[in-house]
């Protein structure tokens, strides 16, 4: 299993990450980026998904959010800008890999729509860190059916 690329997105990301000044921000980028990489890990592994792009899209999904601190009405869609930005300078990267990790990293918050296979992988990785970081708070509808379905997934 090959992840070079993944190895050098993710130096990037954490790399911007580390420019964070506001500790509590850095924090929390560091955090639940590393917890939606991990989960996706799984998730990529138990449903026989693309490994390699699943963990980058990961790593972009929330990017502008904390680098830009946008609003988190937009946070989706310009992380997908930044993510589309650093794979295509990157030069690695086919335009359909592309195309793929910025669709899913652009509509991860759509969590009561089901997209591509990458897309439902990191929505349900998105919302299997989130479980993991506070168990305690309540999940309803789609996010609760989501993340059962995904522990069963992870369990197979």
């Amino acid at each position: 299993m090959e992840l070079q690329r993944y190895e050098k997105a993710k130096a990037y990301v954490y790399e911007q990450f580390a420019k964070i000044n506001n500790e509590p921000l850095r924090i929390a980028a560091l955090t639940h980026t590393a917890m939606v990489d991990s989960c996706i890990t799984l998730l990529a592994i138990s449903r026989s998904s693309a490994l390699e792009k699943a963990k980058i899209a990961a790593l972009f999904h929330d990017y502008a959010q904390y680098i830009d601190n946008c609003a988190h009405s937009e946070h989706a869609r310009l992380s997908s800008l930044h993510a589309h930005q650093y794979l295509t300078q990157a030069k690695e990267f086919k335009v359909y890999e592309v195309d793929d990790i910025c669709f899913a990293i652009a509509q991860h918050s759509k969590k009561e729509i089901f997209d591509s296979p990458l897309c439902e992988l990191l929505k349900d990785a998105d919302i299997l860190a989130r479980f993991l970081e506070d168990p305690n708070k309540p999940l309803t509808g789609i996010a609760r059916q989501r993340l059962i379905d995904a522990l069963a997934d992870i369990n197979n």
